[in-house]
């Protein structure tokens, strides 16, 4: 058997202590050889008490502490000087990890070509389905209109008990865009409807609330059955003008058999805009609202497969490449510097692979927040830009700057607007103004470094952006 090299483990942390433990415990749990491996951790100034939990229940680890919180980028930097591996494994403090991921991270590693692994990073929070089945009428038949539209019953929404889960619950299919009657805001379901419901350790409790056909005919009764994981079946039928509520109490032991896994990253895509997005990620538009959720793990994340890009919440990247092209560029802090190394990796001819064997499970933006705020729009915006000044044609960062500075304008416009007219619309524009303010005068500030940079590299790389872009969608 080949010997297996010595790998670091360098995860940076900022007030996760909540979560670092559970990320150290799977780390324990590793079925890579003790003596082989090393976990350093770098603490970005926490007041959570993380550091005081490292030194009490594993004083193995190497806790590197810092004096202010200098980011992902320069974090991993700091941490890398007191790494020893040969294999340099990135690992967010919000996740927990196969035990043998690490095994599987550094097999994938071993050909000479490869210089970044990246692992299948799934969802910590498993799922359910639910489907409701219902008979089907057409709106013409209530209202007389010439909309022939399909209605099977009308639901104006799914809760559960555990608050911390409601905005996960995710209507899959079969719905129409929601709709208003009468000062309730439902969906009209096709007929044959799926909903994934989020279960925690405990037991949750989920209420499902539909209402009958909005019309006096009597004879139009919605009927069917909600069936909970393929098992559970609950049949209902609602009268016109009446309401159903159903109380379903779901254990996640009971339906160990069927949960389903979502896949939050299974590599990056690179846009031709410069733009990344998670190979998982699914995004769709609802009356202007944009959703975001994650493709259930399937047959297609179980197969290897070649990448331009990785995500830094847990990737391998070998020592030599580093010694070649660097670490992290620090002036990112956080957000698309992963992108940037790994197209620095790419273009200096190392090859990115999956490795779907290598599983971690992620409790995404557990640490970094969910709700968009002037630092996320501010880091977004201008790293964007630095992306593109880097990688990308000329052509295509000016028309990407261009449109910065519209979305920039619209912001300051709308944000003085509203001010006067609609508050609450004033209070979402001001944070949406200040971020890309924020990112203005950053990106200004670098521009003549930026500068540099792309230059330097661009008489340096292997493969061409006209490679590169053969692989960009």
């Amino acid at each position: 058997m080949k010997k297996l090299p010595f790998a670091s483990i360098i995860i940076v942390n900022y007030n996760g202590a909540h979560l670092l433990g559970k990320c150290l415990d799977s780390l324990n749990k590793s079925s890579y050889p003790k003596k082989s491996f090393e976990v350093v951790v770098v603490d970005n100034c926490s007041r959570d008490g993380s550091r005081q939990l490292i030194k009490q229940r594993f004083p193995q680890v190497k806790l590197i502490g810092l004096s202010e919180n200098k980011g992902f980028a320069a974090g991993n930097n700091e941490g890398l000087k007191y790494a020893k591996g040969d294999y340099i494994l990135l690992l967010n403090s919000d996740t927990e990890v196969d035990p043998e991921w690490m095994q599987e991270m550094v097999t994938a590693a071993f050909p000479k070509n490869v210089g970044i692994v990246a692992p299948k990073i799934l969802l910590n929070t498993p799922f359910v389905e639910a489907t409701i089945q219902s008979s089907v009428v057409q709106q013409s038949d209530f209202d007389q209109s010439i909309d022939f539209s399909p209605r099977g019953v009308l639901l104006q929404n799914v809760t559960c008990s555990n608050k911390q889960f409601q905005n996960k619950i995710w209507y899959k299919s079969g719905f129409n865009e929601p709709v208003t009657i009468e000062d309730i805001t439902a969906r009209w379901t096709t007929g044959s409807a799926k909903i994934l419901l989020p279960l925690s350790d405990e037991v949750d409790e989920f209420t499902f609330i539909m209402h009958g056909y909005p019309t006096q005919n009597q004879k139009l009764i919605s009927s069917g059955t909600i069936t909970i994981a393929g098992e559970m079946k609950i049949p209902f039928s609602i009268t016109p003008n009446s309401i159903f509520r159903k109380k379903i109490i779901l254990n996640k032991a009971r339906h160990q058999n069927n949960l389903i896994w979502l896949v939050q990253n299974a590599g990056n895509l690179v846009l031709k805009d410069g733009y990344s997005k998670d190979i998982g990620s699914v995004t769709r538009v609802i009356n202007k609202h944009v959703d975001e959720f994650y493709e259930e793990d399937s047959k297609f994340f179980s197969e290897k497969q070649n990448l331009i890009a990785a995500c830094g919440a847990g990737m391998l990247i070998k020592r030599s490449v580093i010694d070649v092209i660097g670490f992290f560029n620090a002036q990112y802090f956080m957000y698309y510097e992963d992108i940037d190394l790994s197209l620095r990796t790419w273009k200096q001819g190392w090859d990115i692979v999956y490795a779907p064997n290598a599983v971690i499970s992620h409790a995404h933006r557990a640490t970094t927040g969910k709700v968009e705020s002037s630092f996320f729009l501010s880091m977004v915006e201008k790293n964007h830009l630095f992306l593109l000044l880097t990688h990308f044609p000329l052509t295509t960062f000016l028309k990407e700057y261009f449109l910065f500075g519209c979305r920039l304008a619209t912001a300051i416009m709308k944000q003085f607007v509203f001010r006067f007219l609609r508050w609450d619309k004033y209070q979402i524009w001001r944070v949406k103004t200040s971020g890309r303010v924020g990112a203005f005068f950053s990106f200004h500030s670098q521009l003549l470094t930026f500068i540099k940079i792309r230059f330097w590299w661009q008489r340096r790389e292997i493969r061409s952006y006209n490679q590169l872009e053969k692989h960009l969608y």
